[in-house]
């Protein structure tokens, strides 16, 4: 990540984020003070993603945001704190000023989360994306699965059902929720309780608030029901293996869905390639018990905003795809192809066989 490289990111995303004033006042002073010049900080900023590779153009400015954040939730004496609304700040001042006095001393972990740290967010109107493919092709077989998420974070998404409830939706086929990440989230650690929140814009009151009442409901669930969630270490290239030695796939009576929420947008095309390939060997041993789902941006728009949800299953020996809906997440309507239904049914011809 060279520093025009971040500038011209920074300058892109406090355009996204106009609507917000501390966020995107963060980004346009970040932003101004590197094509000032060099300013100390920025060696070990550099230093700290020397060996990180960021694919989506909003990956390297969003964690900057989260590891800021995270610090002023963590320092009730950071001069961020002030400023930022999520720790009882106002958002009418510029935060240009606190901001320059973090960085002319910030505290070890700061860049410690830049070097390691994988921002994770908690999108209520993203989270519950896999119910509907669930409800067309298991509970149309009455058959339970395994639900399974890939850089699940803290395992939000994987109760959906029950932070979002979705009319007709059948929780009791769903045998196991199980969530694979670098770094699991514990949500009763308050370290990681504020590293989820920090993934959110400090000054977007409305979303952190969303994320502490999903928190707080599948907190409650656990605590009376421990193994609701479980949660594993492992990278998103290993996770198809992860599946196949540790889920078994000899039961016929149930079945695999897997899915990934803004995940392989981290991924260039080499890595999504494998990636791909190692998730359709998986779903060959689930045969018509599989079913992969992603929840991702259009691959090949550098900036694109727009969401697909794309459902993968076996047929025929092969991989098939279909992109199932299209929808940027704050428009009113969605693009929903109507073959969806017949493609994830339990009998299903594909075109031209």
């Amino acid at each position: 990540m060279t520093r025009e490289e971040f500038v011209a990111q920074l300058d892109r995303g406090a355009i996204q984020t106009a609507a917000l004033p501390v966020t995107s006042g963060l980004l346009r002073w970040t932003a101004d003070a590197l094509k000032r010049g060099t300013p100390p900080w920025w060696a070990p900023m550099a230093k700290a993603w020397d060996k990180r590779r960021f694919t989506a153009w909003s990956e390297a400015w969003s964690l900057y945001l989260a590891c800021l954040h995270y610090e002023a939730l963590s320092d009730a004496e950071s001069p961020l704190v002030p400023y930022f609304p999520s720790c009882g700040g106002t958002a009418e001042a510029d935060p240009g000023v606190a901001l320059a006095r973090f960085l002319a001393d910030p505290p070890p972990t700061f860049f410690e989360n830049l070097k390691i740290g994988h921002r994770r967010t908690y999108i209520a109107s993203r989270a519950a994306m896999w119910m509907s493919p669930a409800m067309l092709f298991f509970q149309r077989r009455d058959l339970p699965y395994y639900l399974l998420e890939v850089n699940s974070g803290a395992g939000l998404n994987l109760a959906a059902d029950l932070t979002r409830p979705m009319k007709g939706f059948d929780s009791d086929l769903v045998s196991a929720r199980v969530g694979i990440d670098y770094r699991p989230l514990q949500l009763e650690d308050i370290s990681d309780r504020r590293w989820l929140t920090a993934g959110l814009w400090p000054d977007d009151l409305p979303a952190i608030s969303t994320l502490d009442a999903a928190v707080d409901t599948i907190v409650e669930r656990t605590r009376n029901e421990a193994a609701f969630l479980q949660l594993a270490a492992c990278a998103p290239d290993k996770a198809a293996a992860f599946i196949a030695k540790n889920v078994p796939c000899d039961d016929p009576e149930v079945g695999l869905l897997v899915f990934n929420m803004g995940t392989t947008v981290r991924m260039n095309d080499a890595d999504y390639a494998a990636y791909s390939a190692a998730m359709a060997a998986l779903l060959k041993t689930w045969d018509a018990r599989g079913l992969w789902v992603e929840v991702e941006n259009v691959r090949g728009e550098t900036y694109s905003m727009t969401y697909q949800l794309r459902v993968h299953r076996i047929l025929g020996g092969e991989l098939r795809s279909l992109v199932m809906a299209s929808f940027d997440l704050d428009a009113a309507t969605h693009q929903h192809d109507k073959s969806s239904a017949a493609f994830l049914g339990p009998v299903f011809s594909p075109p031209g066989k």
